[in-house]
């Protein structure tokens, strides 16, 4: 007979069409759609002992975004209906469910491809498994631009600055082309000579045509043309330290570069190579809206296999303690 992890599928199809049946089809498509991960998440000793889940549902990205303001609902909902449909099990009861965006390299196939459902090879300056930022300049800030770029970086965030990362030898205008199509999101420094480049318009134009984030950082100059509907940054007097944390919360914050970022911020606490980097790390993963199983998993076995996560100390808890408490938040 089939476990009852192994029958969670079952149940989570059983759900969507008895939610179609009830009218419920916003209810359907996520059942329909989404990814299903059963979690053992405790145990409670009452009338002879119940096994504890939590249902995890990854759905697309775009999906997410819809449904987002009424997520909680939408939990509350199908786990009352997975409660209903699974009340004769004895010793298992799913307790929770948790709804998730799939992360954008899990989804490449549905956001990231072009009219012939062809997907670009990332150029080689996009190093793997970093969020990819296009930093929109003028020549005039290219000095700052490339220091914001190395505070990123320390983020687990690849910053394309046209200066630092087109090679001589390369067909400039192809490379920044390539760039903008395979960018996550793109941050603009408005300075005065902003407006008068001939590219950087054009570069916010790009990705606001493609839909992506747009970040202004202001100066003395104010956004211009659809940027001025755009809440900006301003970074004057700013080290660059401090705007890279500040756009990485903007990152988090938002639906369609949140779960890029964080898994790029996973990523680097899982391989971290110092106290100093796990704890920096650690701070900004506690600002993340959502986890799903596959980053828990990895997040608990960094915390118990590398040594610059495990020995890391936050006043008076650890990194590994810092993890833990994130987790159980997350998964309310």
């Amino acid at each position: 007979m089939a476990t009852f992890i192994e029958r969670s599928a079952v149940l989570v199809s059983t759900a969507a069409k008895l939610a179609g049946l009830q009218g419920r089809s916003d209810e359907e498509k996520i059942l329909q759609k989404a990814k299903v991960r059963l979690v053992e998440t405790g145990y409670d000793n009452w009338n002879g002992g119940i096994t504890l889940y939590t249902l995890m549902l990854e759905i697309p990205l775009k999906m997410y975004s819809k449904i987002e303001g009424m997520r909680k609902e939408f939990e509350i909902s199908i786990r009352d209906r997975i409660a209903d449909i699974t009340r004769t099990e004895s010793d298992n009861s799913i307790s929770d469910v948790v709804i998730t965006p799939i992360l954008f390299d899990e989804s490449v196939e549905e956001e990231s491809t072009d009219e012939n459902n062809e997907t670009e090879t990332l150029p080689s300056f996009w190093q793997p498994g970093y969020f990819r930022l296009f930093i929109s300049h003028s020549s005039a800030v290219k000095t700052w631009a490339h220091t914001l770029k190395k505070a990123l970086a320390g983020f687990q965030v690849a910053a394309f600055v046209a200066h630092d990362d087109i090679e001589p030898s390369l067909e400039w205008q192809s490379e920044i082309e390539s760039a903008l199509r395979t960018m996550d999101a793109l941050a603009a420094i408005i300075t005065p000579r902003f407006s008068t480049s001939k590219w950087c318009d054009q570069e916010v134009g790009f990705a606001l045509g493609k839909e992506k984030l747009v970040v202004p950082l202001t100066t003395e100059a104010s956004p211009h043309g659809f940027l001025g509907k755009i809440q900006a940054l301003k970074i004057k007097d700013l080290p660059a330290s401090e705007v890279a944390n500040k756009i990485v919360d903007i990152l988090l914050k938002n639906t369609s570069s949140s779960p890029r970022m964080t898994e790029a911020l996973v990523d680097s606490l899982v391989n971290s190579a110092s106290w100093d980097a796990s704890r920096r790390i650690m701070t900004v993963l506690e600002k993340v809206p959502a986890l799903n199983q596959t980053q828990i998993a990895r997040l608990i076995t960094a915390s118990e296999e590398n040594i610059d996560v495990k020995q890391a100390f936050m006043g008076h808890s650890t990194v590994p303690e810092r993890i833990q408490l994130l987790i159980e938040r997350l998964s309310k």
